[in-house]
């Protein structure tokens, strides 16, 4: 890890979502729970105000140093001890019954042996189906042959987040071989894709790089706004904001941009299952500046961004409920 490097320049802390949020007011910070925890005395105070960050990576994206902050924090959350929140631990109830963070909802299997693997997460196969059928009927109109496979489990990204690295592991291994057994795996969730690439080594492939260059078209009439994930713009590639509104404007989307559209909604890094209340009010918060633009919804290419936001009352698409091949 490189804390050292830290010059207290508070950039980090300017940066964090949950800090500025009046709900996140027991949140320690980025630099406590990221730079200075992991080093001094306060690792055996932070407890588990360390998991109230979403892992959104805007603090290192602020930080002039470079420092891992997100990467630090996983670290201590690792070494948490005591009784886990009620949110996390039915996470790992579900696991332990489904291999998923949440119940499988998911019927349309697809499995037949093609080479072409379609990861749509645990959100994706337990609340958000629809999301995951259109992204499948999409890629199927694209030509690209594959299975959704019920033996691929749940990537693990979740699990880290609370500081269950050993589950996550044992995920990993379980998961090992069912990945070996594809040429390509495509994926809804950009957490799932940041992970397969980091901890499996799995170039995975968002939809948003499979749809690049694509002839699209879309039935969505009025002013859309975007929703960019975390992960996707700064866990996989900060040229992708640009790229979810090419490609929803190539197939007629008239696409709204606006400052804050790449701002975390609050859904991730167990957040939303964790402290419901703070991801809440980080959705409200995006919810408030949507409606104020006058737009018809919101578009996005993360399931937890859909799950968070849609319950604040506003709707909200994934990509691949959005567009559509040309005819």
């Amino acid at each position: 890890m490189n804390e050292g490097r830290c010059v207290k320049c508070g950039s980090c802390l300017r940066a964090c979502p949950v800090l500025n949020d009046p709900s996140g007011a027991q949140f320690p910070g980025p630099r406590t729970t990221g730079v200075d925890a992991p080093r001094f005395l306060e690792k055996g105070s932070v407890g588990q105000n360390a998991l109230r960050c979403t892992m959104c990576h805007a603090c290192e994206w602020a930080c002039p140093s470079s420092i891992s902050i997100t990467r630090s924090m996983l670290e201590l959350r690792s070494e948490l001890t005591g009784e886990r929140l009620p949110g996390h631990r039915r996470m790992l109830e579900n696991i332990a019954a489904f291999g998923r963070t949440v119940s499988t909802e998911f019927s349309g299997w697809r499995e037949s042996g093609e080479r072409t693997l379609y990861f749509p997460g645990c959100i994706g196969l337990g609340r958000l189906t629809g999301l995951t059928a259109s992204v499948s009927a999409l890629l199927t109109s694209l030509g690209i042959a594959h299975d959704i496979s019920r033996e691929a489990l749940c990537c693990g990204s979740p699990l880290l987040k609370i500081g269950a690295r050993g589950e996550a592991e044992d995920l990993r291994r379980r998961n090992a071989e069912v990945f070996s057994r594809y040429d390509r795996v495509i994926t809804s969730c950009p957490g799932c894709t940041y992970q397969l690439r980091e901890v499996y080594g799995i170039e995975a492939e968002h939809i948003i790089e499979v749809l690049k260059g694509s002839d699209l078209c879309t039935k969505l009439e009025g002013r859309w706004a975007l929703q960019v994930p975390c992960h996707l713009k700064r866990g996989l590639s900060p040229w992708t904001a640009d790229d979810l509104a090419a490609i929803l404007g190539k197939a007629g989307v008239d696409v709204v941009r606006m400052p804050g559209e790449d701002a975390c909604c609050g859904g991730g890094g167990g957040m939303l299952s964790g402290f419901p209340g703070t991801a809440s009010s980080l959705a409200r918060n995006k919810m408030e500046m949507y409606r104020k633009a006058d737009v018809e919804g919101v578009i996005t290419a993360c399931p937890f961004c859909s799950l968070n936001l849609g319950r604040e009352g506003i709707r909200v698409l994934d990509i691949g409920e959005a567009i559509a091949l040309k005819d």
